[in-house]
């Protein structure tokens, strides 16, 4: 039988592990599905057009400027509206999958 040290230490540890995974970064998957809101207005080329480009930033800038949104911290209406549906996991997602395009 396991002393309830081992038990505690085995939890601290699982406990650990979990949550150093929950802030590794999003999930890219789940950001290029929930991305075709995103691509309508901004392109993945990286090319402005009158629209900022959102790819290849970091992912804590990405987080910080779509919470600022989100938060109605930034004024647009329509970034507003559309961060408004966002929870922090999407979030995440969106800024991982971002993150790993390159502009060109």
């Amino acid at each position: 039988m396991l002393s309830h040290h081992t038990i505690l230490w085995t939890l601290m540890l699982l406990l650990a592990c979990l949550s150093s995974h929950a802030h590794a970064g999003g999930d890219t998957a789940l950001g290029e599905y929930l991305s075709g809101q995103c691509t309508t207005c901004h392109q993945l080329s990286g090319k402005t057009a009158g629209i900022p480009s959102i790819v290849g930033w970091d992912e804590s800038s990405f987080i910080e400027v779509i919470n600022a949104y989100k938060n109605q911290e930034r004024d647009n209406k329509a970034m507003q509206n559309i961060t408004s549906t966002l929870n922090d996991e999407d979030i995440a997602a969106l800024a991982a999958y971002f993150a790993t395009i390159k502009p060109h």
